[in-house]
């Protein structure tokens, strides 16, 4: 059979468009074949491999990036008590690592029945205003295992009915040594 120059022509527009190593492969194409190759493996193994070295170093920080989420609770927390001292007209305390809050922990209270500081009656606590109860914060166990608090001087922030605190403090966060401090006269939580 004699093939004229046309007919190659049309085999080689057939076959555009498709990898040059098909047109040397003669008989069955081996591209339905499953599997991997040892090089994809291999590659695979590496990619892990690397990610696994940026992951696990950062396993250990859990409790350090804990500690950060909590300054910014307790700073609200704080801010909150002051705005309810301002909109209730009345004093309020943030008590840190004693009675009546836990230790280690903090809590928030007033003294609404007037029969002393420190006494927990039912009008005592500030609520919850994230999830409603008392609003109390139980550190080093839980959600904040590893997290406690530095107490200030007397055991807690005293907040009265402008906002503003009766002394400065500066408490700190640890791990990681983060700070947050009420200024005094102004009451500015940073």
């Amino acid at each position: 059979m004699h093939h004229s120059r046309a007919d190659g022509h049309a085999e080689y527009r057939r076959r555009a468009g498709k990898p040059a190593c098909l047109f040397f492969i003669r008989g069955k194409r081996h591209m339905n074949q499953k599997g991997f190759t040892l090089v994809e493996i291999v590659m695979v193994i590496i990619l892990m491999a690397i990610t696994a070295m940026v992951v696990i170093p950062r396993l250990g920080d859990v409790t350090a990036s804990k500690a950060s989420v909590f300054v910014e609770k307790l700073r609200a927390d704080i801010r909150y008590a002051q705005n309810l001292a301002m909109t209730r007209n009345r004093r309020y305390r943030v008590y840190f690592n004693t009675i009546p809050s836990p230790n280690p922990g903090y809590a928030v209270v007033n003294d609404a029945s007037g029969d002393g500081w420190g006494a927990t009656g039912a009008n005592e606590y500030a609520s919850d205003p994230a999830g409603g109860g008392n609003l109390s914060v139980t550190l080093n166990a839980g959600q904040y295992a590893g997290i406690t608090v530095s107490t200030p001087a007397g055991g807690f922030v005293e907040f009265n009915s402008l906002g503003v605190p009766t002394a400065a403090a500066t408490l700190t966060i640890t791990p990681g040594g983060q700070t947050v401090t009420i200024i005094a006269q102004t009451g500015a939580v940073n």
